[in-house]
């Protein structure tokens, strides 16, 4: 294929403003509708709730291994380096551009969770399928929520 068939893409996670993951890749025949597909969204959508399932189970393990050390010292969980709200973030960038951008909170995690996070083992998979959906041909732009 030709240099001008690859789009650069851009993944990226982060907690408020630091960079938890960031990946580019290349799309060869980039579909610039895919983004707006009902696959593009289930899968953004199977992703988010999945890194936030993962999140709720390194929480439970990380109480019940500091279980005492919580309930003698209950300011072990206050330790957030900030007071305002805390915001995981999920990107999709195409040529500098947002074409998704999904929120879910951070604060619902103790800080030891939410600032150590590691995506990476799922991350070749993750790009993968992200790869696979840009460059897809047959999608379904129909909603069943929405008229």
């Amino acid at each position: 294929m030709k240099e001008q068939d690859v789009t650069k893409v851009e993944f990226l996670l982060t907690c408020n403003e630091n960079i938890v993951v960031q990946r580019y890749f290349n799309v060869r025949g980039y579909n610039k509708k895919a983004h707006k597909s009902e696959e593009f969204y289930d899968y953004i959508r199977a992703l988010s709730e999945e890194l936030q399932y993962d999140l709720k189970m390194r929480s439970v393990v990380y109480l019940l291994d500091n279980e005492y050390e919580i309930i003698e010292n209950p300011n072990v969980l206050d330790t957030s380096y900030t007071d305002e709200e805390e915001n995981f973030n999920l990107y999709i960038k195409v040529d500098n551009m947002t074409i998704c951008h999904r929120v879910f909170d951070a604060k619902l995690y103790p800080p030891k969770v939410r600032y150590t996070v590691d995506i990476r083992p799922r991350l070749k998979s993750v790009l993968n399928e992200l790869t696979d959906i840009f460059s897809g041909r047959k999608f379904n732009y129909f909603y069943p929520e929405f008229n």
